[in-house]
């Protein structure tokens, strides 16, 4: 059975609640209560701080520092929670912070790639597969959508929604929602035409594909969502449009992108 392999220089607390087969580096430090599952790795100099949730198989890369206290003046120190699902990968310098409301931690989904200088604010909901690549930021409250990927230094406004396999350009400046399925970008982000290679990897294609392409244009032209076909990601979009949104949704452009993805 494999035992828990802690490097002699790391520093870890008697309430840190570790798995069996957990592999801590030189020079972290793991503070407590936290919760490390099965397979967890974390990496050189890395921190993680009380209120900590990790699931199976995450890995935490050097210098990561994880459930630091939201950076929220209205915070006054009870006990919130940071989760991280199975099998998602935190780069080196990841930052995440934990939440301000006791019944809802901060959450990263399973299977997550959240590349190197990456920062997660407070209260921030990321779904499952999302990538996040190199130095993106989320300010506080944002909701990331399943299997989304926001591009290399893209900033996201506090509260901004974005929906599910959409794609974000890097160095976007996103202030109002982003659709599902969509590509934005810019500064600020505008909605330029449906995320087509995203699509296409997912295997969304043929009527399923040119369902949401009516779609996508009947948002544009500001027309109701009606007499479509019913696919299923016609009603995730119908169900994004209905939910609640404090930023609006972002603009659009009728051009194509100068940019390849």
């Amino acid at each position: 059975m494999s035992q828990v392999a802690i490097h002699p220089t790391a520093v870890v607390s008697p309430k840190a609640h570790l798995a069996p087969d957990v592999k801590i580096g030189p020079y972290a430090v793991v503070e407590g209560p936290c919760e490390l599952g099965p397979g967890v790795e974390v990496g050189p100099h890395a921190v993680i701080h009380p209120y900590v949730r990790l699931a199976a198989g995450v890995r935490v890369g050097p210098h990561a520092v994880l459930g630091g206290l939201p950076q929220d003046l209205s915070f006054k120190g009870q006990e919130t929670w940071l989760e991280v699902g199975e099998n998602t990968v935190l780069r080196e310098g990841v930052i995440l912070h934990r939440s301000t409301k006791e019944e809802a931690p901060t959450r990263i989904g399973a299977g997550c790639y959240l590349m190197g200088h990456v920062h997660v604010g407070h209260d921030a909901q990321v779904g499952n597969g999302v990538i996040l690549t190199q130095s993106v930021a989320l300010a506080g409250h944002v909701e990331i959508g399943d299997y989304a990927v926001v591009g290399g230094l893209a900033g996201i406004h506090q509260f901004v929604r974005v929906g599910s396999r959409a794609m974000v350009g890097g160095l976007a400046k996103v202030t109002r929602d982003v659709l599902p399925f969509s590509l934005a970008d810019g500064s600020p982000a505008l909605h330029y035409r449906l995320n087509t290679v995203g699509l296409r990897r997912a295997g969304i294609h043929g009527e399923g594909y040119r369902a949401l392409e009516q779609a996508f244009r009947a948002v544009r032209e500001g027309r109701p969502l009606e007499g479509l076909p019913d696919t299923e990601e016609v009603q995730m979009l119908k169900a994004f449009l209905a939910g609640p949104s404090r930023r609006r949704l972002s603009g659009f452009v009728r051009g194509e992108p100068d940019f390849e993805v």
